[in-house]
């Protein structure tokens, strides 16, 4: 009898107990103030933000259509640059490629600025490089 008693009491309390938990309402969402828009910028600094973002981007490979960097391997029409971060990128020259200054030739170990065109393969077809 004891145990009856018991065993129905027990799941009274867990028929309240689940009552009561469904029965708590959700607290309302506090509102989220929204982010603001940054004020315009000058446009003389933004061109100097641009030039500089260009700069970096060019040192480490990450424009596609320059590459600046240290002359590893260089023969016939051929080359390969090292950049700032320690990637290598390949760069085929063709007969109307550019280099400045003019009459300079191109050696391993030049630190050079090429512009042109990527390939699919990510190497670049270099219409102008300038040495430095």
């Amino acid at each position: 009898m004891k145990a009856r008693f018991f065993a129905a009491a027990t799941a009274v309390l867990f028929l309240l107990a689940g009552a009561l938990v469904s029965a708590q309402t959700t607290p309302a969402p506090t509102p989220v103030a929204l982010p603001t828009v940054p004020p315009t910028v000058n446009p003389i600094v933004q061109s100097v933000i641009n030039a500089l973002a260009g700069r970096v981007k060019a040192d480490f490979g990450w424009e596609p259509n320059r590459a600046r960097g240290v002359v590893t391997y260089f023969r016939h029409y051929d080359m390969q640059i090292r950049f700032a971060n320690g990637t290598y990128r390949d760069v085929h020259l063709h007969q109307g490629t550019v280099i400045n200054p003019r009459g300079a030739s191109i050696e391993v170990g030049n630190r050079v600025d090429i512009q042109g065109q990527m390939n699919g393969d990510g190497s670049l077809n270099a219409n102008v490089i300038n040495l430095y």
